[in-house]
């Protein structure tokens, strides 16, 4: 199944620029989205409910 996940500004710049740099180093193609599924993959499982509740709380500013 198939989920369209917006990125806020910040982190779409993020990728815009990670994506240059590999391509300037590899000098092929580097997509955003295949920039984005390795990073999910790499690091989703060492991800900890505290990490996202310190994002929410730094980052988004929520008070949960």
């Amino acid at each position: 199944m198939a989920v369209t996940v917006r990125l806020r500004d910040d982190e779409e710049e993020m990728v815009k620029e990670a994506a240059l740099e590999m391509m300037f180093a590899t000098k092929i193609r580097i997509k955003e989205s295949d920039l984005i599924h390795a990073l999910i993959r790499k690091h989703l499982k060492d991800l900890k409910t505290e990490d996202v509740m310190k994002y929410r709380a730094e980052i988004l500013k929520k008070d949960d």
